[in-house]
C-alpha cells in the first residue's frame, strides 16, 4: 500500500456517547452525528493523505445509526478503519463489523465500564461476557486485530474490577496467570490478532490544566490529524474541544488547511522541539514524544 503523509486521520463521526466515564469530560460542543454524505466528503478529502482512518476523537462510534454505510464508503475508497469503542454496543454491531472488509482494528476500552458513573446502565459481569463472546466471534471469522484496553493500572490487585477482567481474559484465551503477567508486562499477546494493552489512566489535555512544559515535540499534524464531527480540523485526536482549529473541511479543502501559514508554523515548531499552542503545553500525553 502506498505510503502517505499521515499514518492515520481521525474522523469523529459522533461526539455523543452512551456512557459517562470519569476520565472523559463531557465537553461543551453540541452533540451530533455526522451524515454519511458529509463523511464521504471527508473521505474524498483525506484519502490522498492516509490509508487509515480512526472513527473517533470523542464519542462512541458504534452509536452511529449509519455505521454500515460509513464502513462501505471506506471500503469503496480503499481506506482501512480503526474503531475505538467502549464495547457496550459491540454485540449489537457484530454483523456489521464482521461483514465489513474495511475494519482493520478494534480497540475495546474495557476500562470504560469500570470508570462509568452511570453504574445502573450496564451490569459489569454481563458486559464482560458479552464483550468476550462477541470479540471471540470476530476473531474466529475475520482477520481484524482486537486490542483489549485496560488503561487504569493503579489497581490490579485481587478482588478489583481490573483483576476480574484479567481473570476473564485469561480464561477466554487459555493464558494462565494473566493477572500476574499483567503486573509485569503492559502489552501481552493473547493469541493471533488479540492483545492486552495496558497503561495508566488517560487525562485529557485542557486549557484549564496547569502548563506541563513549553518545550517538546509531538506527532500532531506530523503523522496524524483529526476532523471533528462539525468539520473542524485539529492537529490531533486529543483536542476534544477543538481548541486548535486549523480550518473547516466543509468550507475549504484539506490541502489548503494543511498548507496554511499557521499549520506550517505548528509543524516547524515541533520539529524544533518548540510548543506554540497553549493546549499542547498542557498535554501530558505529548510528553511521551519529547525528544
Amino acid at each position: 500500500m502506498e505510503k502517505k503523509r499521515f499514518k492515520k486521520i481521525y474522523v469523529e463521526i459522533t461526539n455523543s456517547c452512551n456512557l459517562k466515564c470519569s476520565f472523559c469530560p463531557d465537553g461543551k460542543r453540541t452533540k451530533e452525528f455526522m451524515t454519511a454524505q458529509k463523511f464521504e466528503h471527508i473521505i474524498n478529502e483525506v484519502k490522498e493523505y492516509t490509508n487509515l482512518v480512526a472513527l473517533h476523537v470523542k464519542g462512541e462510534p458504534l452509536l452511529h445509526p449509519n455505521l454500515k454505510e460509513i464502513l462501505e464508503i471506506c471500503k469503496k475508497n480503499d481506506i482501512l478503519v480503526n474503531i475505538t469503542t467502549n464495547a457496550t454496543l459491540l454485540e449489537k454491531n457484530i454483523e456489521t463489523i464482521i461483514e465489513s472488509d474495511a475494519v482493520r482494528q478494534l480497540n475495546l476500552s474495557l476500562h470504560s465500564i469500570t470508570k462509568n458513573e452511570n453504574t445502573d446502565v450496564y451490569n459489569f459481569e454481563n458486559y464482560i461476557n458479552s464483550v468476550l463472546n462477541s470479540s471471540k466471534e470476530i476473531l474466529n471469522k475475520t482477520n481484524i486485530i482486537i486490542s483489549y484496553r485496560l488503561w487504569n493500572l493503579e489497581n490490579i490487585e485481587e478482588n478489583s474490577e481490573n483483576y476480574y477482567i484479567l481473570n476473564c481474559l485469561g480464561k477466554a484465551f487459555d493464558v494462565e496467570n494473566l493477572e500476574e503477567i499483567a503486573k509485569k508486562e503492559k502489552f501481552v499477546k493473547l493469541q493471533e490478532n488479540a492483545f492486552l494493552n495496558q497503561d495508566l489512566e488517560f487525562v485529557w489535555p485542557s486549557m484549564d490544566n496547569n502548563i506541563i512544559s513549553e518545550e517538546g515535540s509531538c506527532w500532531g499534524l506530523r503523522n496524524q490529524v483529526a476532523v471533528l464531527v462539525n468539520g473542524d480540523v485539529v492537529p490531533c485526536c486529543l483536542d476534544g474541544e477543538g481548541c486548535i482549529k486549523l480550518g473547516n473541511i466543509f468550507e475549504e479543502s484539506l490541502e489548503s488547511i494543511l498548507h496554511s501559514k499557521y499549520s506550517k508554523e505548528f509543524v516547524k515548531a515541533f520539529e524544533e522541539n518548540r510548543i506554540i499552542h497553549n493546549l499542547c503545553k498542557r498535554c501530558g500525553f505529548r510528553k511521551k514524544f519529547d525528544k
